[in-house]
């Protein structure tokens, strides 16, 4: 028996499964629900990638360069219609029994790999302050735009804040404008989980950590291509993670 979903304004049919059917009309079944679900959410994520502002320079002051300018604007954008949304959620719903490549099922084990007796002294000795144990032993998130390390310029590496592993070299930080440390490329220091999961505005990522004491240090993003940036890549860092080390 055949039934229709409505996934407002697209229409699915449910098919049951035989277990004679062959593993390339199963992929295939896969690869047109995902192209569906793909189509049904571009309006939503194009509302909260960030686009450049008009730079408006007050009297004697130079005009920003259109890289520093760029900020997030999910606030000043319309918000996607209660029509969209409901049509996403039903199609995303619909998706739900198949598997897909990459889920938060398949990620590594995340959290810290020293024990909390290891953490107490770190912050007992100064070398960490509350806010940043909240973030890299309880995945906390800083606030935006609130890290010195978004100004830092200097030729150096960023290390972790906790137990000193080098995780970026300053050459692939770039500003992004989303309010966080950002970097295009890794050192060995930085592991990344095997999965992606979905944050708050739709987009794919992974969680990184420090591979030698655990802690989080924030996400990897695939939307490097918005900033044009070699790997493609855009690593969100919260600056309380991260203990920068001038170059010898």
């Amino acid at each position: 028996t055949e039934r229709t979903i409505d996934g407002g304004g697209l229409s699915l049919l449910a098919v049951p499964q035989r277990a004679d059917c062959c593993s390339s009309n199963t992929r295939a079944m896969r690869i047109s629900l995902s192209l569906l679900l793909a189509l049904s959410v571009a309006p939503a994520v194009s509302a909260f990638l960030p686009s450049p502002l008009v730079s408006i320079s007050a009297p004697g002051r130079p005009a920003a360069s259109s890289l520093s300018s760029l900020r997030c604007t999910s606030e000043s954008v319309s918000k996607p219609s209660r029509r969209d949304l409901l049509s996403t959620s039903a199609i995303a719903a619909s998706l739900a029994t198949f598997p897909l490549a990459t889920t938060s099922a398949n990620a590594a084990a995340a959290g810290p790999k020293k024990d909390d007796a290891w953490w107490n002294e770190k912050i007992k000795s100064g070398e960490l302050s509350k806010r940043a144990y909240n973030v890299l032993h309880n995945a906390d998130t800083e606030r935006p735009r609130t890290s010195p390390l978004l100004k830092e310029n200097r030729e150096g590496v960023f290390a972790c804040a906790a137990c000193q592993t080098p995780l970026f070299e300053s050459k692939t930080k770039f500003d992004s404008g989303t309010g966080w440390p950002s970097f295009y490329d890794k050192l060995e220091g930085v592991e990344l989980e095997t999965g992606n999961t979905w944050d708050n505005v739709v987009a794919l990522r992974s969680e990184v950590h420090c591979v030698t004491c655990g802690g989080h240090l924030g996400h990897v993003f695939d939307d490097g291509v918005i900033w044009k940036v070699p790997t493609g890549k855009r690593y969100c860092i919260n600056g309380l993670s991260l203990a920068f080390q001038t170059k010898a």
